[in-house]
Parts: C-alpha cells; sequence; structure tokens
C-alpha cells in the first residue's frame, strides 16, 4: 500500500475514533432510549392482558353472583311454602281436632297479598268454630284499616275499602273463609288491621290486631294474636 493510502486509512480511521469518543454519550442515551421503549411496550402488553383477564373475572364473579342471588330466592320461595303449608295443616288440625270448649266463631288470621293493580291487595279471612259441640253462627265482623293519608291519621271502613254488606257476614258450623279484594285510596298509607265481631248472644266479643307489613309475609296473624273479651 503506497503512504498516500496509508495515511487516509489512518486519517478515516481516526475520523471514526473521533467520531465515537465525540458521540459516546449520546449514542449511551439512544440505545438506553430503545430499552426503556421495548421494556414500555412490554408493559403495556402486560397491562392490556391483566385487564383482559380482570375482565374475565368480572363476568365470572357477576355469573356466579347472579347465580346466588337467584339461589337464595329459590330458598327464600321453598322456605314461605313450607311455612305456608304449616299454617294450612295447622288450620286444619284445629277445625277436625277441635280441643276448646270456647263456644262461638273465632277469627283465626288474617292474609293479604298484593295484586297487579296498585293499591288493591287479596285478603283472606278465617272464621272457626274450635269447640267440641258445634252449632251454627251468623253475624258479621268489623273490618278497620288504620293509617295515614297526606299525613294525617285515618280509618278505612269495609265500605271504604271496597266492600259490601255481603262480604262481611258469616254462617258457619264448622269454618268459613272471606276473601274478596281491598282497594286502598291513593296516597294512604296503611300501618295495621283490626278485625272484630261484637258479643250477641252465646257469640263472645272477638278481635284481632295484626301490622299491615305483617300480613303480608307467609306467617300471617297466628291464634296467638286473637283476643276474647266478654262484654
Amino acid at each position: 500500500m503506497s503512504n498516500s493510502l496509508k495515511l487516509l486509512a489512518m486519517l478515516a480511521i481516526g475520523g471514526l475514533l473521533g467520531y465515537f469518543a465525540g458521540n459516546r454519550q449520546e449514542l449511551a442515551h439512544s440505545s438506553l432510549l430503545v430499552v426503556q421503549q421495548e421494556a414500555l411496550e412490554r408493559q403495556s402488553k402486560a397491562i392490556g392482558q391483566l385487564k383482559t383477564d380482570l375482565g374475565v373475572k368480572e363476568t365470572q364473579v357477576t355469573t356466579q353472583q347472579a347465580a346466588f342471588e337467584q339461589l337464595q330466592q329459590t330458598l327464600k320461595s321453598q322456605e314461605s311454602q313450607v311455612q305456608e303449608l304449616k299454617r294450612q295443616l295447622a288450620f286444619f288440625e284445629r277445625i277436625m281436632r277441635p280441643t276448646s270448649q270456647q263456644v262461638g266463631v273465632v277469627i283465626d288470621n288474617l292474609t293479604l297479598q298484593e295484586t297487579s293493580i296498585p293499591g288493591r291487595f287479596h285478603y283472606r279471612l278465617s272464621l272457626t268454630q274450635p269447640a267440641k259441640q258445634r252449632e251454627l253462627f251468623r253475624g258479621q265482623v268489623q273490618i278497620r284499616v288504620e293509617g295515614s293519608l297526606e299525613n294525617q291519621a285515618k280509618t278505612l271502613s269495609g265500605r271504604d275499602l271496597g266492600m259490601t254488606v255481603g262480604d262481611w257476614r258469616y254462617a258457619l258450623r264448622y269454618f268459613q273463609l272471606l276473601e274478596g279484594n281491598w282497594q286502598l285510596p291513593p296516597g294512604f298509607v296503611p300501618d295495621r288491621v283490626r278485625i272484630t265481631i261484637n258479643k250477641e248472644g252465646r257469640q263472645p266479643a272477638q278481635e284481632l290486631m295484626a301490622e299491615w307489613g305483617d300480613l303480608l309475609k307467609p306467617s300471617m296473624a297466628t291464634p296467638a294474636a286473637v283476643t276474647a273479651a266478654e262484654e
């Protein structure tokens, strides 16, 4: 190689060395930026995967929660049915196997059920004759629903509830169910129900008073809530 070529080669190598030496910090920063960008991309992908996994887990939790709530509702419904069957069994046992010496008609229980019409409730009032020696009794019950209307105390009679005279009359030797619908006026808030039978002849006075909310439950009012009194 001629001296001139050698000189040019040395100058070129020296220039490259000088460039790398002068730009060493910049090159180092550039390499670090590439590394950071790659790390950021990996983290972004990891976060995206975590979000996907979280969405799947949330869907599973929602599904499980819905299934659990459905199971709770089913269990509650089954328990309500069992309680209602027990109530009916006890009712018929009192009719078929009377043990009381009490003469006359007894208010056994009252049940209420909401209907699809706002403010309308289906009622079922059970009357029984618990005495072993039964006779035919005739009479009528008095119905009062106590509550409030526009923040003022108000009591509704059977007529106010939409009942007719025949709806509250009874004639029974063993038992009788009086049932129909009560229509509450708009804005009326019911608190309790009072059912009474006045003393008349051999029929003693009877009264059942129960909270409105309790009557909407499967357990309803029990005979323990019934009182008898001689006037």
